[in-house]
């Protein structure tokens, strides 16, 4: 496991070991858990087979005393649930294998140029330094991977615990970006940033790219670059669908939370795109219009994303 991985972790169980009084039992019992499993995280670890010994009386009894009768959890349920957890891959384990750690972070960095090779153009890094970007770039990821993971592996309740996480994820990304800032400097860290910031307009951008490279007419760079910053701008009333039962949840397809082609960004791009690629972009404008009309269609119906009526 990374280091800052490790501590921020730590972080996150001295915050709820001080806010224990406020959650449940058996939440609590998981994040004793988890903190054990971090003070020998670098240790050789197996996860045992044994049964876990009976909980002490004076907790569970309390536990049980304010739950009404007919709320009560049935001792089945209690060890299919238990059994499940058992279950669950030992991340933090599987992390501390020098073979798993190499997988991964060769399986990290294959995906890196389908993300960053625009990225990678632009700067114009000398190859040692293109390698210490993609190590950071993979630091990056693993880091946000292992918090959510190993909270997951010891059953770390997300939804009581979804601020803590999420703020240690960004806390702990925030010093690798540290560190990508010093190995690129201010202009290289600004060029970074922007290309960030717009991961939502390039992939409606390769969208429009995918679509006509098989045409006569496909996308340059720097019509690809131009629609981007169309799509960034504020003033084109740029929008971004955020509701996930509608266009782009599951199992719907859809932009899955993508920029929405306004007639402002068709409307820029008459001036820089053939006809034929305006035809194009208008075709994705309107298959965006149709998910999110079907998207309210859903909603109205009660329906969520996950195909299911509400209630049910």
């Amino acid at each position: 496991m990374h280091s800052r991985a490790k501590n921020y972790l730590i972080i996150l169980l001295a915050f709820a070991a001080a806010t224990a009084g406020t959650i449940a039992w058996q939440q609590h019992q998981q994040l004793k858990s988890l903190q054990a499993d971090l003070l020998t995280a670098r240790r050789p670890s197996h996860k045992s087979t044994t049964p876990k010994p009976p909980a002490t009386s004076d907790a569970p009894a309390a536990a049980s005393a304010t739950k009404p009768a007919d709320e009560a959890v049935a001792p089945a349920d209690v060890a299919a649930t238990n059994t499940r957890r058992n279950n669950r891959p030992n991340f933090t384990a599987l992390m501390n294998n020098p073979e798993a750690v190499k997988a991964w972070n060769l399986q990290q960095r294959s995906q890196l140029d389908g993300r960053f090779a625009a990225l990678f153009k632009q700067l114009n890094l000398s190859p040692v330094q293109l390698e210490n970007l993609k190590n950071l770039l993979v630091e990056r990821q693993s880091t946000a991977m292992e918090i959510y993971a190993t909270a997951r592996d010891k059953g770390l309740d997300p939804n009581a615990n979804r601020n803590d996480i999420q703020k240690l994820v960004a806390d702990s990304q925030s010093e690798v970006d540290q560190s990508i800032k010093a190995a690129l400097g201010d202009t290289g860290y600004q060029q970074y940033q922007n290309y960030q910031n717009t991961q939502a307009q390039r992939a409606v951008v390769s969208q429009l790219d995918q679509r006509l490279s098989y045409s006569a007419t496909p996308l340059t760079g720097s019509q690809s670059q131009f629609l981007v910053q169309a799509l960034s701008a504020p003033t084109t009333g740029t929008t971004v669908d955020q509701n996930g039962s509608g266009p782009g949840g599951p199992p719907w397809g859809g932009n899955r939370g993508g920029v929405t082609i306004t007639d402002t960004v068709v409307q820029q791009a008459q001036n820089v795109l053939t006809p034929d690629q305006v035809a194009a972009l208008k075709q994705i404008q309107a298959e965006q219009q149709a998910q999110q009309k079907l998207g309210q269609l859903m909603r109205d119906a009660g329906i969520t994303g996950g195909g299911r009526l509400r209630g049910n």
